[in-house]
């Protein structure tokens, strides 16, 4: 029930989005460029999995998301927008992220930004601790990030560091679109991708010292609404070479998403 109820909400929020202008919304809110001086976006989803990192933190029940972004070009310095980002995973986990991104030599862009998070729930930290995977009740995150918007295959380039868990994570990525009149489908898009990342943690109270490397990769099947919002249906893969006993190893799981921007 919990499933169909996600996908009906996914649907009945890229309907009321109806001729807004899309983006899509992430942990590190992705880039876009307001049409205006203030501009709001967002994304709301459902995965059947809850996968982090490249660890399953959770596979026996599906998580919701939403994610609401308000940015805004700042007076005085051109091509800089900032923003603030407000990230919720049903009542399991909550984050604010506050940045600014600029474009960089006309072919990218820059951004820079910290975020802070908490576990939803007196035992959402416990949960996470019996599945083995481990998360402070509060942690600070500062990150920088490079993404080449207009290069082959969209790379990007970023750099997290929690402050709390003294965690640092390194993750690279490449994206590449379809547009459904290429494949056949016209209405339909395909897009993919694929990223490679690195974590390292030093020993703190939350956690041993640890690290690891972990890959992943997605095809999602979209269509826009109008001019202003977007579903999608994806399939992801994760893996990580951690060790552990139960979050070791590859994951598959589904995600179904609507996205708008106005």
């Amino acid at each position: 029930m919990k499933n169909i109820t996600a996908l009906a909400l996914a649907a009945l929020t890229a309907g009321s989005a109806y001729a807004q202008t899309a983006t899509s919304a992430v942990s590190a809110p992705a880039a876009a460029t307001p049409s205006s001086d203030i501009s709001v976006a967002g994304r709301f989803g459902w995965s059947d999995k809850n996968v982090y990192l490249g660890k399953t933190r959770s596979d026996t029940e599906g998580k919701i998301q939403s994610t609401v972004t308000v940015e805004s070009a700042v007076p005085g310095f051109a091509g800089v927008n900032a923003y603030v980002s407000f990230y919720n995973a049903d009542n399991f986990e909550r984050s604010l992220a506050i940045g600014a991104r600029t474009d960089w030599t006309s072919v990218g862009q820059v951004e820079v930004g910290v975020s802070r998070s908490n576990t939803a729930g007196a035992n959402a930290g416990a949960t996470l601790s019996a599945k083995g995977y481990t998360q402070a009740d509060r942690s600070r995150q500062v990150y920088a990030g490079l993404k080449l918007s207009k290069a082959f295959l969209t790379p990007s380039a970023y750099l997290y560091y929690d402050t709390d868990l003294k965690q640092t994570n390194f993750v690279v990525s490449a994206q590449k679109d379809f547009e459904g009149k290429d494949l056949g489908v016209p209405g339909f898009d395909l897009e993919t991708k694929a990223y490679l990342g690195l974590v390292d943690a030093k020993a703190t109270s939350y956690d041993v010292k640890n690290a690891y490397v972990y890959l992943g990769a997605s095809a999602d099947v979209t269509r826009r609404i109008g001019t202003g919002a977007k579903v999608g249906l994806g399939l992801n893969w994760a893996y990580n070479t951690d060790g552990q006993v139960k979050t070791s190893g590859s994951s598959v799981w589904l995600k179904a998403y609507a996205n708008f921007k106005f």
